[in-house]
């Protein structure tokens, strides 16, 4: 039997490269980071539906980082993931650090499903009573607690941990750690039903996910061609976005000689970033490339504005992002805790002219 779960899982896995084919436009770079993106979501599935399955030992790990990415990922974030079980209480505790921003949602995560991940409690580091020295006990119930409390619900099934860097060579990460409260967990044993469920589940994760958010670049795409629009935020939130954070997109298509600019007002706000993503909705490589600034980074504009620039190659502009040899993708900027939610203008420029 567990020979026929791993040829299923093979077979399965081959034929979610026809995902990437029936997508239209493909660039030479686009198609070969389609690849790249399924490897990296089955990555993905694999840590949390095998290594990090189990919800009567829950444990953190990230569903999104450097090197593999879902979702218009943040550069400035830290993701921390834990699989949990309604059924159960759990506290998280720990240190917070010294991110400016911290919260903590528990979620539906229906991604292997339908695409979304609903939430079902949220909470962050403005409501939270943290001991002097920086730690912080949080209780994860279905029960209202006193003090600290992260709600969940009966379809609740993942806790998701935002930390948002405004300058990570400076800034300290917290320290967290997830345990169930009632009773005692014991131990994880494999056998072959659970590791076809685990593979079943992964392969369905990975199609979910691409064909999630290869339907919203089409989206964006239609609706969104060289300029902003606010769009409906319901519609981010049940994805797994975090209702304080607003994002508006942009799809962005610029030829050789061509600069984009981007100028919007600011608005008072806990923290906003800009980056540019592919057309898998992946950030790109932040590790090598400056792909994206914050309220931190950027230089600001003398009236309360910023003006960004984006081009192929490195340029002397104010606030110069770069393409890093991609044609298109998308520009997302998150206004975070903001009063009011500004839409970008967004213009291309002749290089000569900018």
């Amino acid at each position: 039997m567990s020979k026929v779960a791993w040829q299923t899982f093979c077979d399965e896995l081959k034929s979610l490269g026809q995902i990437i084919e029936n997508v239209e436009g493909l660039s030479e770079l686009d198609r070969a980071e389609g690849y790249r993106y399924l490897t990296r979501l089955m990555r993905l599935a694999l840590e949390m539906n095998l290594e990090h399955s189990s919800a009567e030992n829950a444990s953190f790990y990230s569903l999104s980082h450097e090197t593999a990415k879902i979702g218009g990922d943040n550069p400035d974030n830290l993701y921390l993931n834990a699989n949990i079980d309604s059924r159960f209480d759990y506290e998280i505790v720990g240190h917070v650090g010294t991110v400016p921003y911290l919260s903590f949602g528990s979620k539906e995560n229906r991604y292997n499903i339908d695409g979304r991940m609903i939430s079902t409690g949220e909470v962050d580091l403005r409501e939270l009573a943290v001991e002097p020295d920086g730690r912080i006990r949080i209780r994860v119930s279905r029960k209202k607690q006193d003090g600290n409390w992260l709600p969940i619900e009966q379809a609740s099934n993942m806790i998701i941990v935002r930390q948002t860097f405004k300058n990570r060579a400076e800034e300290f990460p917290a320290r967290l750690s997830l345990r169930r409260l009632d009773g005692e967990g014991g131990y994880d044993l494999l056998d072959t039903e659970q590791l076809r469920q685990q593979l079943e589940r992964s392969i369905a994760f990975v199609r979910g996910t691409a064909t999630t958010f290869i339907g919203w670049v089409d989206r964006f795409k239609a609706g969104h061609f060289n300029h902003f629009e606010l769009g409906d935020q319901s519609f981010f939130q049940a994805a797994g976005g975090d209702p304080n954070i607003c994002y508006v997109y942009a799809y962005w298509e610029m030829g050789e000689g061509e600069v984009i600019q981007v100028r919007t007002r600011v608005p008072a706000c806990e923290y906003w970033n800009i980056q540019l993503t592919n057309v898998w909705m992946e950030s790109l490589d932040y590790r090598f490339h400056p792909v994206h600034l914050n309220d931190a980074s950027a230089e600001m504009d003398d009236d309360d504005h910023v003006t960004i620039h984006l081009s192929h190659r490195p340029l002397n502009l104010k606030n110069n992002l770069v393409t890093a040899g991609h044609e298109k993708g998308l520009l997302l900027l998150r206004w975070v805790g903001a009063a009011d939610h500004p839409v970008p203008e967004l213009v291309k420029l002749q290089r000569s002219l900018a």
